[in-house]
């Protein structure tokens, strides 16, 4: 949870956490267990739904202009973040696939109108896809962008067209830079640095001893194993495989596995 006591939190639904100087106005509002709002976030419109283990950070905001229209809406996957001050304009609707990271200052509009449409100034309404596994720092998405999944979009890039699967993009406007490059299946040299570099940072960052599985598909810390290739973890829940766990999260790889009566168990 955030930094601030957590007595600063109170608990709208099962799991769901919103901070008592956060906005909620949201006429149909669902968020899955682990969900937290921080101070200063704000939510307002019509319609607002939103996975489990979500992140709306702080100032971050779900609304915008004709936010309360009767088509505004969010339908966002798992793990939907939100970084500082970014925004999704949700008047003619938002759909967010699992794992999407909307990065400070982020910009996603379905609303972009001020001077008159019958004089030739521009106007657009339309709804925003986002797929499933989709990365936006400090980028802005415009009205009616479809993005599909496994897409990386580099900082202060504008998004004014659809993006393919598993491509690389950047710019003003945002053109393609590298296509069909995710996800990349890495080597067994690859994947050797690549756990060797997280043994270290877990062993720095957490004081915790982890240790590559035995297939090199993961990490073990004591007898809790953190499998990469299906995300998986089997093993009993300690302090040390909570923090684990959480570093992990911190590089993007996440498990559907939640701590339940001293073992994992996947979410239900």
């Amino acid at each position: 949870m955030a930094n601030t006591s957590r007595g600063n939190f109170r608990e709208v639904s099962d799991g769901v956490f919103v901070h008592k100087h956060a906005v909620l106005n949201v006429g149909e509002f669902s968020a899955g267990k682990g969900t937290v709002i921080n101070s200063h976030a704000r939510l307002i419109g019509t319609s607002v739904k939103m996975g489990r283990e979500c992140w709306i950070d702080e100032y971050a905001s779900i609304g915008g202009g004709s936010a309360f229209d009767p088509m505004a809406s969010l339908e966002a996957g798992d793990w939907l973040h939100m970084g500082n001050y970014s925004q999704i304009n949700i008047a003619r609707g938002v759909r967010v696939g699992h794992e999407v990271g909307v990065g400070i200052g982020t910009r996603i509009f379905t609303h972009g109108s001020y001077l008159s449409e019958w004089e030739g100034f521009p106007v657009s309404f339309a709804s925003v896809s986002i797929g499933t596994r989709v990365w936006l720092p400090n980028a802005q998405v415009n009205p009616g962008v479809s993005i599909g999944d496994d897409v990386v979009v580099a900082a202060n890039s504008l998004v004014n067209s659809d993006l393919p699967n598993g491509c690389l993009a950047a710019g003003i406007p945002a053109k393609i830079i590298r296509d069909k490059v995710y996800p990349a299946v890495l080597d067994r040299e690859k994947k050797m640095h690549l756990l060797n570099r997280l043994i270290k940072e877990i062993r720095e960052t957490a004081g915790v001893d982890v240790y590559p599985s035995e297939d090199f598909d993961g990490l073990e810390c004591g007898d809790t194993r953190f499998l990469f290739g299906n995300r998986v973890i089997t093993g009993l829940v300690s302090e040390a495989s909570e923090a684990v766990r959480n570093q992990l999260r911190r590089h993007g790889i996440r498990f559907r596995f939640e701590p339940w009566d001293g073992e994992y168990r996947q979410w239900t």
